[in-house]
């Protein structure tokens, strides 16, 4: 597997025609005629995919390590495919999401009472969420908040046909998604104004940069150094608003909702910024690690994450000094 290649390069699975079977599928014969025809198709992929394969691989044996009791044994094939097949039964939630009002959503009280004081302030905030669980289902808030808008900041070139389907079978879904390839200017601009009128934005923290790979940080994660992105801490300290973290994974037949507050507000200078974001880098590196381990099947980046990008690998103390000397 090539240590040197993006996320961003690997081939979206899964044609449009195939999606469509898959939404075509749950509608003819529910939940679990679908996790039936689900089998053979994940096995497929499995197989035809060497490099989502040996990064399932990579990434449980990492879990494994670190955590012995979570997989239940060492992973192996039957392992990769369980991950397999939680991604795919994932892309159908992510679908029923997009397309309804997601249900059976736990939320603890203390989780509960955190929302609604958010809620209640009035505030716009930052969420930064990752490729873990189904994020989604967060939409599931709004059911009851209705008056709340939560915008989610997506790549949309990678997974383009799953966009398209979305769009297709509820075209007002996509209100609430905006796309990003750059946070530019005009962008930050546009994402302050939603903020100041009350709006949630929710982006991911767990994949590089398309872009500039120099707008990365390294942080421990499964006991190894990988980079993270800074740039929702960089709109963090943009925006001026309260950054929190959000989870939200199945256990026990419904999604669990979690939140966690990282920063009331992210403040640093162009100058070191890449040193100051280190404790906000790590600290959802490590909030993300320790839900990981609770549901490490769950966790959907299939590519080498923990491979340093030649000038993403760069430590973020040799920047600051590159940005020193531009000075």
């Amino acid at each position: 597997m090539s240590t040197n290649q993006h996320w961003s390069d690997i081939r979206e699975a899964g044609a449009l025609s195939g999606l469509r079977i898959m939404a075509w599928t749950y509608r003819l014969l529910g939940r679990v005629g679908f996790n039936v025809v689900l089998a053979p198709v994940m096995l497929y992929f499995l197989l035809r995919r060497p490099v989502a394969r040996q990064a399932s691989t990579d990434y449980l044996c990492r879990v494994h390590e670190m955590y012995p009791d979570s997989l239940g044994g060492k992973p192996g094939f039957w392992t990769s495919f369980r991950h397999f097949l939680a991604f795919g039964r994932s892309l159908l939630d992510k679908y029923i999401a997009w397309t309804g009002e997601p249900t059976g959503i736990d939320v603890r009280q203390q989780d509960a009472e955190l929302l609604r004081s958010i809620v209640d302030s009035g505030k716009g905030i930052l969420l930064i969420g990752s490729h873990f669980g189904n994020l989604e289902y967060s939409r599931g808030i709004s059911r009851r908040h209705p008056d709340l808008v939560i915008n989610t900041l997506i790549y949309d070139q990678h997974a383009a046909n799953f966009a398209r389907l979305i769009g297709d079978a509820a075209p007002e879904s996509r209100l609430n998604l905006i796309q990003v390839t750059d946070l530019d200017l005009d962008l930050a601009l546009r994402l302050r104004q939603r903020v100041e009128k009350g709006e949630w934005l929710l982006i991911a923290g767990d994949r590089v940069p398309v872009g500039l790979s120099d707008n990365v940080c390294p942080a421990t994660f499964l006991g190894a150094e990988a980079n993270f992105p800074i740039g929702p801490y960089v709109l963090g300290n943009l925006l001026r608003c309260p950054v929190y973290m959000m989870h939200c994974y199945f256990d026990s037949g419904m999604y669990r909702l979690r939140v966690e507050l990282l920063e009331e507000e992210i403040r640093t200078s162009r100058k070191d910024r890449q040193r100051t974001y280190e404790p906000q880098v790590q600290k959802f590196a490590t909030a993300l690690e320790a839900q990981v381990r609770r549901s490490p099947l769950q966790w959907f980046n299939f590519y080498d994450f923990w491979a340093r990008q030649t000038s993403s690998a760069r430590p973020a103390q040799d920047q600051d000094q590159d940005s020193n000397d531009q000075d």
